[in-house]
Protein backbone atom coordinates (compact mmCIF):
# COMPACT_ATOMS: atom_id res chain seq x y z
CA UNK A 1 0.00 0.00 0.00
CA UNK A 2 1.41 3.40 -0.97
CA UNK A 3 2.67 5.80 1.70
CA UNK A 4 1.49 9.39 2.03
CA UNK A 5 3.71 12.34 2.83
CA UNK A 6 1.68 12.88 6.03
CA UNK A 7 2.44 9.30 7.22
CA UNK A 8 6.15 9.91 6.65
CA UNK A 9 6.07 13.12 8.70
CA UNK A 10 4.13 11.58 11.62
CA UNK A 11 6.20 8.38 11.87
CA UNK A 12 7.64 8.24 15.42
CA UNK A 13 10.70 6.34 16.74
CA UNK A 14 10.22 3.04 18.57
CA UNK A 15 12.44 0.81 20.69
CA UNK A 16 13.55 -1.02 17.57
CA UNK A 17 14.14 0.14 14.02
CA UNK A 18 11.19 -0.40 11.70
CA UNK A 19 10.16 0.33 8.14
CA UNK A 20 7.10 1.72 6.38
CA UNK A 21 6.64 0.10 2.97
CA UNK A 22 5.80 1.94 -0.24
CA UNK A 23 5.63 0.82 -3.90
CA UNK A 24 8.31 -0.92 -6.02
CA UNK A 25 10.37 -2.09 -3.06
CA UNK A 26 10.71 1.43 -1.58
CA UNK A 27 10.44 1.85 2.17
CA UNK A 28 11.07 4.49 4.83
CA UNK A 29 13.24 3.23 7.69
CA UNK A 30 12.78 4.85 11.09
CA UNK A 31 15.58 4.39 13.68
CA UNK A 32 15.19 4.42 17.52
CA UNK A 33 16.80 7.89 17.51
CA UNK A 34 14.16 9.25 15.14
CA UNK A 35 16.27 9.36 11.99
CA UNK A 36 14.42 8.55 8.78
CA UNK A 37 15.93 7.39 5.49
CA UNK A 38 14.80 5.79 2.26
CA UNK A 39 15.72 2.27 1.20
CA UNK A 40 14.88 0.29 -1.92
CA UNK A 41 15.10 -3.47 -2.44
CA UNK A 42 16.07 -4.72 -5.89
CA UNK A 43 16.91 -8.07 -7.49
CA UNK A 44 20.25 -8.48 -9.32
CA UNK A 45 21.18 -11.88 -10.89
CA UNK A 46 18.42 -13.50 -8.85
CA UNK A 47 19.73 -12.11 -5.54
CA UNK A 48 17.97 -9.58 -3.33
CA UNK A 49 19.95 -6.42 -2.57
CA UNK A 50 19.23 -3.17 -0.69
CA UNK A 51 20.22 0.36 -1.68
CA UNK A 52 20.03 3.46 0.55
CA UNK A 53 18.69 6.51 -1.30
CA UNK A 54 18.93 9.34 1.24
CA UNK A 55 17.39 10.91 4.34
CA UNK A 56 13.83 12.12 4.76
CA UNK A 57 12.66 14.89 4.58
CA UNK A 58 15.71 16.14 2.61
CA UNK A 59 14.73 13.53 0.00
CA UNK A 60 10.98 13.80 -0.47
CA UNK A 61 8.59 10.89 -0.96
CA UNK A 62 8.07 11.90 -4.59
CA UNK A 63 11.80 12.08 -5.36
CA UNK A 64 12.48 8.78 -3.52
CA UNK A 65 9.87 7.06 -5.69
CA UNK A 66 11.50 8.44 -8.84
CA UNK A 67 14.93 7.16 -7.77
CA UNK A 68 13.47 3.76 -6.82
CA UNK A 69 11.81 3.46 -10.23
CA UNK A 70 15.09 4.39 -11.98
CA UNK A 71 17.01 1.73 -10.04
CA UNK A 72 14.41 -0.94 -10.68
CA UNK A 73 14.45 -0.12 -14.40
CA UNK A 74 18.25 0.00 -14.55
CA UNK A 75 18.77 -3.37 -12.92
CA UNK A 76 15.94 -5.08 -14.75
CA UNK A 77 17.51 -3.95 -18.05
CA UNK A 78 20.95 -4.96 -16.76
CA UNK A 79 19.70 -8.43 -15.86
CA UNK A 80 18.03 -8.89 -19.22
CA UNK A 81 21.21 -7.77 -21.00
CA UNK A 82 23.34 -10.08 -18.89
CA UNK A 83 21.08 -13.05 -19.58
CA UNK A 84 21.76 -12.58 -23.28
CA UNK A 85 25.47 -13.37 -22.81
CA UNK A 86 26.44 -16.86 -24.09
CA UNK A 87 27.16 -19.93 -21.99
CA UNK A 88 30.74 -20.90 -21.13
CA UNK A 89 30.36 -23.99 -23.34
CA UNK A 90 29.35 -21.85 -26.34
CA UNK A 91 32.29 -19.46 -25.96
CA UNK A 92 34.74 -22.31 -25.38
CA UNK A 93 33.60 -24.12 -28.53
CA UNK A 94 33.87 -20.90 -30.51
CA UNK A 95 37.44 -20.40 -29.23
CA UNK A 96 38.32 -24.07 -29.85
CA UNK A 97 37.07 -24.08 -33.44
CA UNK A 98 38.84 -20.78 -34.10
CA UNK A 99 42.21 -22.16 -32.96
CA UNK A 100 42.30 -25.87 -33.77
CA UNK A 101 43.49 -25.55 -37.38
CA UNK A 102 46.92 -24.51 -36.07
CA UNK A 103 47.16 -27.44 -33.61
CA UNK A 104 48.43 -30.99 -33.96
CA UNK A 105 46.01 -33.91 -33.64
CA UNK A 106 47.44 -34.73 -30.22
CA UNK A 107 47.04 -31.15 -28.98
CA UNK A 108 43.46 -31.00 -30.23
CA UNK A 109 42.72 -34.15 -28.24
CA UNK A 110 44.35 -32.71 -25.11
CA UNK A 111 42.45 -29.41 -25.34
CA UNK A 112 39.18 -31.26 -25.92
CA UNK A 113 39.82 -33.28 -22.74
CA UNK A 114 40.42 -30.04 -20.79
CA UNK A 115 37.19 -28.49 -22.05
CA UNK A 116 35.23 -31.61 -21.14
CA UNK A 117 36.61 -31.32 -17.59
CA UNK A 118 35.52 -27.67 -17.41
CA UNK A 119 32.07 -28.38 -18.85
CA UNK A 120 31.16 -30.64 -15.90
CA UNK A 121 30.50 -27.61 -13.69
CA UNK A 122 30.90 -24.51 -15.87
CA UNK A 123 29.50 -25.58 -19.25
CA UNK A 124 25.95 -24.33 -18.77
CA UNK A 125 26.76 -21.15 -16.81
CA UNK A 126 26.67 -17.71 -18.39
CA UNK A 127 30.23 -16.73 -19.30
CA UNK A 128 29.93 -13.33 -17.59
CA UNK A 129 28.60 -14.73 -14.30
CA UNK A 130 31.38 -17.25 -13.62
CA UNK A 131 33.60 -16.29 -10.69
CA UNK A 132 37.05 -17.45 -9.59
CA UNK A 133 35.86 -19.77 -6.74
CA UNK A 134 33.70 -21.76 -9.17
CA UNK A 135 36.65 -22.29 -11.53
CA UNK A 136 38.98 -23.22 -8.67
CA UNK A 137 36.48 -25.76 -7.34
CA UNK A 138 36.46 -27.44 -10.77
CA UNK A 139 40.26 -27.48 -11.03
CA UNK A 140 40.70 -28.77 -7.48
CA UNK A 141 38.74 -31.90 -8.41
CA UNK A 142 41.42 -32.69 -11.01
CA UNK A 143 44.18 -31.85 -8.55
CA UNK A 144 42.75 -34.26 -5.96
CA UNK A 145 43.18 -37.09 -8.47
CA UNK A 146 46.91 -36.39 -8.34
CA UNK A 147 46.95 -34.98 -11.88
CA UNK A 148 48.77 -31.74 -11.07
CA UNK A 149 49.96 -30.98 -14.60
CA UNK A 150 46.54 -31.74 -16.07
CA UNK A 151 45.00 -29.39 -13.51
CA UNK A 152 47.35 -26.57 -14.49
CA UNK A 153 46.83 -27.11 -18.22
CA UNK A 154 43.05 -27.19 -17.76
CA UNK A 155 43.20 -23.95 -15.76
CA UNK A 156 45.37 -22.37 -18.45
CA UNK A 157 42.85 -23.30 -21.14
CA UNK A 158 40.02 -21.92 -19.03
CA UNK A 159 41.96 -18.66 -18.90
CA UNK A 160 42.31 -18.67 -22.69
CA UNK A 161 38.54 -19.04 -23.06
CA UNK A 162 38.05 -16.12 -20.66
CA UNK A 163 40.48 -13.96 -22.66
CA UNK A 164 38.53 -14.82 -25.79
CA UNK A 165 35.34 -13.81 -23.97
CA UNK A 166 36.89 -10.46 -22.98
CA UNK A 167 37.96 -9.80 -26.58
CA UNK A 168 34.38 -10.34 -27.75
CA UNK A 169 32.77 -8.22 -25.04
CA UNK A 170 31.22 -11.13 -23.13
CA UNK A 171 32.87 -10.12 -19.85
CA UNK A 172 35.36 -7.54 -18.52
CA UNK A 173 37.82 -9.63 -16.51
CA UNK A 174 39.59 -12.98 -16.41
CA UNK A 175 38.70 -14.80 -13.15
CA UNK A 176 41.15 -17.62 -13.94
CA UNK A 177 44.21 -15.38 -14.22
CA UNK A 178 45.67 -15.77 -10.71
CA UNK A 179 44.26 -19.14 -9.67
CA UNK A 180 47.48 -20.99 -10.45
CA UNK A 181 48.79 -19.69 -7.12
CA UNK A 182 46.04 -21.64 -5.37
CA UNK A 183 47.20 -24.95 -6.84
CA UNK A 184 49.80 -27.32 -5.48
CA UNK A 185 53.29 -27.07 -6.90
CA UNK A 186 54.91 -30.09 -8.47
CA UNK A 187 58.58 -30.71 -7.91
CA UNK A 188 60.29 -30.22 -11.25
CA UNK A 189 62.70 -33.00 -12.19
CA UNK A 190 64.70 -33.19 -15.39
CA UNK A 191 64.18 -36.33 -17.44
CA UNK A 192 67.12 -38.60 -16.70
CA UNK A 193 69.86 -38.91 -19.30
CA UNK A 194 73.25 -40.58 -19.11
CA UNK A 195 76.46 -38.75 -20.00
CA UNK A 196 78.21 -39.87 -23.19
CA UNK A 197 80.97 -41.55 -21.18
CA UNK A 198 78.50 -44.12 -19.84
CA UNK A 199 76.74 -44.92 -23.11
CA UNK A 200 79.05 -47.78 -24.25
CA UNK A 201 78.43 -49.77 -21.05
CA UNK A 202 74.73 -48.87 -21.17
CA UNK A 203 74.40 -50.20 -24.73
CA UNK A 204 76.27 -53.34 -23.80
CA UNK A 205 73.88 -54.08 -20.92
CA UNK A 206 70.78 -53.22 -22.95
CA UNK A 207 71.84 -55.48 -25.84
CA UNK A 208 72.52 -58.27 -23.35
CA UNK A 209 69.01 -58.03 -21.91
CA UNK A 210 66.72 -60.74 -23.36
CA UNK A 211 64.12 -58.74 -25.26
CA UNK A 212 62.60 -58.90 -28.75
CA UNK A 213 64.53 -57.55 -31.72
CA UNK A 214 61.94 -54.87 -32.39
CA UNK A 215 62.58 -53.20 -29.02
CA UNK A 216 66.35 -53.26 -29.50
CA UNK A 217 66.01 -51.67 -32.95
CA UNK A 218 63.76 -48.98 -31.44
CA UNK A 219 66.39 -48.11 -28.84
CA UNK A 220 69.14 -47.73 -31.45
CA UNK A 221 66.94 -45.74 -33.86
CA UNK A 222 65.64 -43.31 -31.25
CA UNK A 223 69.27 -42.75 -30.20
CA UNK A 224 70.43 -42.22 -33.78
CA UNK A 225 67.63 -39.95 -35.00
CA UNK A 226 67.22 -37.61 -32.01
CA UNK A 227 63.42 -37.59 -32.48
CA UNK A 228 60.83 -37.87 -29.73
CA UNK A 229 59.92 -41.44 -28.86
CA UNK A 230 56.32 -41.05 -30.01
CA UNK A 231 57.43 -39.73 -33.39
CA UNK A 232 59.50 -42.89 -33.91
CA UNK A 233 57.11 -45.51 -32.56
CA UNK A 234 54.20 -44.21 -34.66
CA UNK A 235 56.31 -44.13 -37.85
CA UNK A 236 55.11 -45.91 -40.99
CA UNK A 237 57.28 -47.49 -43.65
CA UNK A 238 55.91 -45.25 -46.40
CA UNK A 239 57.47 -42.22 -44.67
CA UNK A 240 60.98 -43.52 -45.46
CA UNK A 241 62.92 -43.12 -48.68
CA UNK A 242 66.06 -45.20 -48.36
CA UNK A 243 67.29 -44.21 -51.84
CA UNK A 244 67.03 -40.46 -51.18
CA UNK A 245 68.11 -41.17 -47.58
CA UNK A 246 65.35 -39.22 -45.84
CA UNK A 247 62.50 -39.76 -43.39
CA UNK A 248 59.54 -37.36 -43.64
CA UNK A 249 57.47 -37.13 -40.46
CA UNK A 250 53.99 -35.67 -41.15
CA UNK A 251 52.90 -32.50 -39.35
CA UNK A 252 50.09 -34.13 -37.38
CA UNK A 253 52.56 -36.30 -35.51
CA UNK A 254 54.96 -33.52 -34.58
CA UNK A 255 54.69 -31.65 -31.29
CA UNK A 256 55.00 -28.30 -33.05
CA UNK A 257 52.51 -29.23 -35.77
CA UNK A 258 55.09 -28.78 -38.55
CA UNK A 259 56.35 -31.48 -40.93
CA UNK A 260 59.88 -32.64 -40.14
CA UNK A 261 62.59 -34.32 -42.19
CA UNK A 262 65.37 -36.52 -40.79
CA UNK A 263 68.51 -37.39 -42.85
CA UNK A 264 69.10 -41.15 -42.94
CA UNK A 265 72.64 -42.38 -42.32
CA UNK A 266 74.21 -45.73 -43.22
CA UNK A 267 73.72 -47.02 -39.68
CA UNK A 268 70.05 -45.92 -39.62
CA UNK A 269 69.41 -47.65 -42.93
CA UNK A 270 71.07 -50.84 -41.67
CA UNK A 271 68.84 -50.79 -38.59
CA UNK A 272 65.74 -50.19 -40.73
CA UNK A 273 66.61 -53.03 -43.10
CA UNK A 274 67.17 -55.41 -40.17
CA UNK A 275 63.89 -54.28 -38.60
CA UNK A 276 62.05 -54.88 -41.87
CA UNK A 277 63.08 -58.54 -41.78
CA UNK A 278 61.15 -59.01 -38.50
CA UNK A 279 57.65 -58.23 -39.92
CA UNK A 280 55.71 -56.88 -42.93
CA UNK A 281 53.31 -54.49 -41.21
CA UNK A 282 52.64 -50.85 -42.17
CA UNK A 283 53.98 -49.55 -38.85
CA UNK A 284 57.67 -49.78 -38.06
CA UNK A 285 56.91 -50.88 -34.53
CA UNK A 286 53.48 -52.57 -34.38
CA UNK A 287 52.07 -53.59 -31.00
CA UNK A 288 52.41 -57.34 -30.49
CA UNK A 289 48.69 -57.71 -29.59
CA UNK A 290 47.28 -55.30 -32.16
CA UNK A 291 49.42 -54.60 -35.23
CA UNK A 292 47.27 -51.60 -36.17
CA UNK A 293 48.57 -49.80 -33.08
CA UNK A 294 52.21 -48.86 -32.34
CA UNK A 295 54.17 -50.44 -29.52
CA UNK A 296 54.24 -48.47 -26.26
CA UNK A 297 57.23 -46.47 -25.09
CA UNK A 298 56.87 -48.27 -21.74
CA UNK A 299 58.23 -51.41 -23.44
CA UNK A 300 61.50 -49.62 -24.13
CA UNK A 301 61.57 -48.06 -20.68
CA UNK A 302 61.16 -51.48 -19.08
CA UNK A 303 64.23 -52.80 -20.92
CA UNK A 304 66.21 -49.76 -19.74
CA UNK A 305 65.09 -50.29 -16.15
CA UNK A 306 65.78 -54.03 -16.13
CA UNK A 307 69.22 -53.44 -17.61
CA UNK A 308 70.00 -51.58 -14.38
CA UNK A 309 69.32 -47.96 -15.37
CA UNK A 310 66.04 -47.17 -13.57
CA UNK A 311 65.94 -43.49 -12.72
CA UNK A 312 69.18 -42.83 -14.63
CA UNK A 313 68.02 -43.06 -18.25
CA UNK A 314 64.69 -42.46 -19.98
CA UNK A 315 63.41 -42.63 -23.53
CA UNK A 316 63.62 -38.82 -23.72
CA UNK A 317 67.18 -39.11 -22.43
CA UNK A 318 68.35 -40.21 -25.91
CA UNK A 319 67.17 -36.87 -27.29
CA UNK A 320 68.99 -34.99 -24.53
CA UNK A 321 72.10 -37.07 -25.25
CA UNK A 322 71.98 -36.16 -28.94
CA UNK A 323 71.57 -32.45 -28.16
CA UNK A 324 74.40 -32.41 -25.61
CA UNK A 325 76.92 -34.36 -27.69
CA UNK A 326 76.30 -32.44 -30.91
CA UNK A 327 76.30 -29.03 -29.22
CA UNK A 328 79.46 -29.76 -27.24
CA UNK A 329 81.28 -30.85 -30.40
CA UNK A 330 81.30 -27.19 -31.59
CA UNK A 331 81.28 -28.54 -35.14
CA UNK A 332 77.79 -27.45 -36.19
CA UNK A 333 75.67 -24.34 -36.46
CA UNK A 334 73.38 -23.91 -33.43
CA UNK A 335 70.38 -23.15 -35.68
CA UNK A 336 70.99 -26.35 -37.66
CA UNK A 337 71.03 -28.35 -34.43
CA UNK A 338 67.80 -26.72 -33.23
CA UNK A 339 66.22 -27.37 -36.61
CA UNK A 340 67.19 -31.04 -36.44
CA UNK A 341 65.61 -31.22 -32.97
CA UNK A 342 62.45 -29.59 -34.43
CA UNK A 343 62.66 -26.73 -31.98
CA UNK A 344 60.65 -23.87 -33.47
CA UNK A 345 60.57 -20.27 -32.16
CA UNK A 346 57.04 -19.22 -31.19
CA UNK A 347 57.09 -16.32 -33.66
CA UNK A 348 58.03 -18.50 -36.66
CA UNK A 349 55.37 -18.33 -39.36
CA UNK A 350 54.12 -21.76 -40.44
CA UNK A 351 54.14 -21.01 -44.16
CA UNK A 352 57.78 -19.85 -44.06
CA UNK A 353 59.03 -22.86 -42.15
CA UNK A 354 61.03 -25.16 -44.40
CA UNK A 355 61.38 -28.74 -43.17
CA UNK A 356 64.61 -29.12 -45.19
CA UNK A 357 66.21 -25.98 -43.74
CA UNK A 358 69.99 -26.35 -43.13
CA UNK A 359 69.68 -29.72 -44.88
CA UNK A 360 73.29 -30.12 -46.06
CA UNK A 361 74.69 -29.30 -42.63
CA UNK A 362 72.17 -31.56 -40.93
CA UNK A 363 73.21 -34.47 -43.19
CA UNK A 364 76.82 -33.98 -42.10
CA UNK A 365 75.74 -33.65 -38.48
CA UNK A 366 73.73 -36.88 -38.50
CA UNK A 367 76.56 -38.76 -40.23
CA UNK A 368 79.00 -37.50 -37.60
CA UNK A 369 76.67 -38.47 -34.74
CA UNK A 370 75.93 -41.84 -36.33
CA UNK A 371 79.67 -42.58 -36.32
CA UNK A 372 79.71 -41.59 -32.67
CA UNK A 373 76.95 -44.07 -31.84
CA UNK A 374 78.68 -46.79 -33.87
CA UNK A 375 81.83 -46.20 -31.84
CA UNK A 376 79.86 -46.51 -28.57
CA UNK A 377 78.29 -49.75 -29.79
CA UNK A 378 81.67 -51.27 -30.64
CA UNK A 379 83.68 -49.93 -27.73
CA UNK A 380 82.44 -52.59 -25.27
CA UNK A 381 81.46 -55.84 -26.90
Amino acid sequence: MALTDNECKKAQPKDKQYRLSDLNGLSLIVTPKGNKYWNVRITVHGQRKSESLGHYPELSLKKARELANELKYKFSRFSIHEELKPLFREVAEEWFNNQKETWSTKHISNVRASLDELYTTLGDKRINLIQAPEILQNIKVIEKRGSLEVAKRTLSRCGMVMKYAIAHGYRLDNPASDLVYALKSKRVTNLASLPASEIPLFLSKVRAYPSDAQTHHAIILVMLTGVRIGELLQARWDEFDLVERKWDIPAERMKNGLAHRVPLTNLMISELQALRLTHNRELLFPHRLNNKEPMRSESILQVIKRAGYAGRMTTHGFRSLFSTVVNESNLFNFDAIERQLAHVPQNRIRSAYNRAQYWDERVKMMDWYSDKVKFWMNEIS
